[in-house]
């Protein structure tokens, strides 16, 4: 299991994107070749490069790519598994480079400022110990983002990436601020699941136009 949560480089998230984004591959761009451009097999490394596309519009098919690595990761996360890795089939899935790069060029200046209020603080919400608590609430966020309803996966893939970069940062403050964001995902998620039944219940009861 990972047990570091930063780069050993010492170089910010948005240093290495921006180098794999001057030598994405000339066609395509699989899971695998951003799981490399990390050169360091992290928790909060893995879930950023993963919770990357949630936050970004991008179509559905490609959020879907991501977020269910998402969902196998932080389940085995969750569980304190001893090697948390994702199946060969799922590494080798792919985006074009096309769609690589404006994802990678949108997100980048949201990053670099993120990054920049960022700095090592209340170290027990980054400890170990606290991993598996983590893993359930991100393995609840995932299961939210990936929830095929409108407007329900943004709150918890901005969620997901703020930990993540919390993690990286070792940054307990930004956790909590990701841990915020998992507490709204729940509720606006209650809430629009709660609309729409109701909302069905209403239609369902209407009664049929008179022929």
């Amino acid at each position: 299991m990972p047990t570091s949560h930063g780069f050993t480089d010492d170089r910010r998230i948005s240093e290495v994107l921006t180098e794999f984004r001057h030598a994405l591959p000339a066609e395509t761009v699989t899971l695998a070749d951003a799981m490399a451009a990390l050169g360091d097999r992290t928790i909060g490394g893995i879930l950023l490069v993963l919770g990357l596309p949630t936050v970004m519009p991008v179509p559905l098919g490609v959020s879907v790519l991501f977020n269910l690595p998402i969902l196998l990761f932080t389940f085995q996360w969750m569980r304190g598994g001893d090697d948390l890795k994702l199946p060969g089939w799922l590494l080798r899935r792919s985006v074009s480079t096309e769609s690589a790069a404006r994802m990678i060029d949108g997100v980048l200046p949201r990053l670099r400022w993120i990054e920049s209020l960022l700095t090592p603080r209340l170290p027990h919400l980054t400890a170990s110990g606290f991993e598996r608590w983590l893993g359930t609430i991100c393995f609840v966020m995932a299961a939210i983002a990936i929830t095929p309803l409108p407007l329900i996966g943004w709150l918890p893939g901005f969620g997901l990436l703020v930990i993540a970069l919390g993690l990286i940062e070792h940054d307990g403050l930004a956790v909590a601020v990701g841990l915020g964001f998992a507490v709204a995902s729940a509720l606006v998620a209650t809430i629009i699941v709660a609309s729409l039944a109701y909302a069905g219940t209403l239609i369902h009861g209407m009664p049929l136009p008179s022929p």
